[in-house]
């Protein structure tokens, strides 16, 4: 009955639980930009922001990654601007204070992974796709383990109710598609 029992358990694949790794702001950057007046390509940047990720190298296939974005903490180096984007008019900061992201799947294929997941802007939540690239995963002496991923993907900012009306006035002042890029850098949190 022992050797049954033995046989039993080494025949159960074990899986390794994905470590608990928390975002952190000095390795990470959430960066969007956006053609203006069909010339320009305006950039920005948030700021302040927190989120965690779970994964295991052996099994990127069951990572997940949840991340909020504080939407007055956006900084595209002109004040003025600044406080237009956080108004009504755009992302409307004080009515919704924070931007999210949490995944729900994540696919291979070929060479390439994707992260599916839940993007919510400006109080609206929309299915979103993206190709992901790890650029790593390194345990340093008294620093810890590391784990960083790169994305880059567009969305339609009409989609989640960021209009602008007020300065569309204008035809082709602002275009409809955003341009996000994000790099995140996060160090596994102790047990």
């Amino acid at each position: 009955m022992k050797r049954l029992v033995l046989l039993f358990v080494m025949a159960v694949p074990v899986f390794a639980q994905a470590a608990r790794y928390v975002v952190r702001p000095t390795y990470t950057s959430i960066r969007f930009s956006i053609v203006k007046w069909g010339v320009f390509k305006e950039e920005g940047i948030f700021r302040d922001f927190n989120g965690t990720l779970d994964f295991d190298p052996a099994h990127p296939e069951q990572g997940h990654l949840s991340l909020v974005v504080q939407t007055a903490s956006i900084d595209t180096k002109n004040d003025t601007r600044d406080g237009v984007l956080r108004g009504d008019d755009f992302l409307d900061a004080a009515r919704y204070p924070t931007l999210s992201f949490v995944s729900r799947a994540v696919t291979r294929d070929r060479s390439q992974w994707f992260v599916s997941g839940d993007l919510t802007i400006h109080g609206t939540t929309k299915r979103v796709r993206f190709p992901v690239t790890p650029l790593g995963v390194r345990d340093l002496p008294k620093i810890g383990k590391l784990a960083a991923f790169e994305t880059a993907f567009t969305i339609n900012r009409r989609d989640y109710g960021v209009l602008g009306t007020r300065w569309g006035a204008v035809p082709g002042t602002l275009a409809d598609e955003v341009e996000i890029h994000i790099i995140i850098g996060a160090k596994q949190q102790a047990p």
